[in-house]
């Protein structure tokens, strides 16, 4: 969804249903560069995220992917689908060192998965925790989630 005051901004959510990182929500900014399509965009997870393709500021490394966009044959749909399937096992096991970001969570994959899906599923749990989940940063998120009483949801 686009932000509330810049249609270059654009904010997401992605529910993880399976694997190390099931029952996460993770929460990311893409930004769309002015000169769209010659250059992609970039995403930034808004949510704590120990993956090897993020950094600690939450920067996506798109290299893997993308290792030199291709104006008019890469787009945003494209790049929103590589979000989702990072965290499938075939993205996973396809990563190379250089385009990794984290190189711990990379080197923890490769060669200490029992470690590595603790990690992940750490962070997956504390996704849904209400500090994260109901945290509204920043304030041009449109994107908000908030408790929903036991009344209101008997309702629905």
């Amino acid at each position: 969804m686009p932000s509330s005051d810049n249609l270059s901004v654009w904010y997401g959510v992605l529910f993880v249903h399976k694997g190390y990182y099931k029952s996460g929500v993770f929460k990311f900014r893409m930004v769309v560069p002015e000169v769209y399509p010659a250059l992609p965009p970039t995403v930034t997870f808004l949510t704590d995220i120990f993956h090897p393709l993020v950094d600690v500021s939450g920067n996506l490394s798109l290299v893997q992917r993308f290792p030199t966009w291709r104006p008019y044959q890469d787009y945003l749909l494209h790049v929103l689908h590589y979000v989702k399937n990072m965290f499938k096992r075939p993205v996973l096991d396809s990563l190379l060192d250089k385009h990794c970001h984290n190189k711990e969570a990379y080197r923890l994959y490769r060669n200490d998965p029992v470690i590595f899906s603790k990690l992940a599923q750490q962070c997956a749990q504390l996704s849904i925790t209400e500090s994260f989940l109901f945290d509204h940063f920043p304030d041009n998120n449109l994107i908000r989630f908030s408790p929903l009483a036991e009344a209101k949801f008997g309702k629905l």
